[in-house]
């Protein structure tokens, strides 16, 4: 996947980058191949192979996979991106990451834990996730603005290459803070509704 160049003429292909628009933005997965729309995803161009070529197919379904997943991350982060103070290129950022994660793959050190795992691809993916994760606190409790998105991602990818498995366990120990805050607050309004039913009988 890492050297699939995107094929505009392959639906599959363009397939992935509707789905990754429609889920950002709503709508029927009918978007055009070519035009400005795909700027207000973060892409640079109005045709987004131009920008995927630095990170081939294998950045397209990093996107994916990132837009797809249960949660609210990738929706908050999409929000960030189009604000008028703190907003940054949401397709853009994704694909930088992608080939910081291939150089990280590369690596012999990780590829020994992934090997252990057996879970190559999805362990990529999460921590694919993990970086978004990362990115996002950092960018929303600063008080950074697009001319500082070098700086924060040069920083990121230094942890990314040393510190990959700590990104990853912040990552997943937030996702269970937040099932554990998703099940409270069920558990409450469960409450509120047994209560609710007991006045009125």
């Amino acid at each position: 996947m890492a050297e699939t160049k995107y094929e505009r003429e392959e639906p599959i292909h363009l397939l992935i980058l509707q789905s990754i628009y429609s889920r950002l933005m709503g709508g029927p997965l009918t978007c055009p191949a070519l035009g400005a729309h795909w700027i207000d995803v973060g892409f640079n161009h109005p045709d987004p192979s131009i920008d995927i070529t630095s990170a081939k197919m294998l950045g397209a379904i990093c996107l994916l996979f990132f837009v797809t997943q249960p949660g609210s991350l990738a929706e908050d982060v999409f929000k960030l991106s189009t604000s008028s103070y703190k907003g940054f290129p949401f397709a853009l950022v994704g694909l930088n990451f992608t080939r910081m994660l291939v150089r990280l793959v590369r690596k012999e050190s990780l590829n020994r834990h992934f090997i252990r795992q057996k879970r190559l691809i999805y362990i990529t993916m999460e921590l694919y996730c993990a970086v978004w994760y990362k990115f996002y606190t950092v960018w929303k409790n600063n008080d950074p603005n697009v001319q500082d998105l070098t700086s924060v991602t040069t920083a990121l990818e230094h942890d990314i290459l040393l510190k990959p498995l700590s990104l990853l366990s912040q990552f997943q120990k937030s996702i269970k803070r937040s099932a554990s805050g998703a099940s409270s607050q069920k558990q409450s309004f469960i409450k509120a509704q047994l209560e609710a039913v007991r006045l009125l009988s």
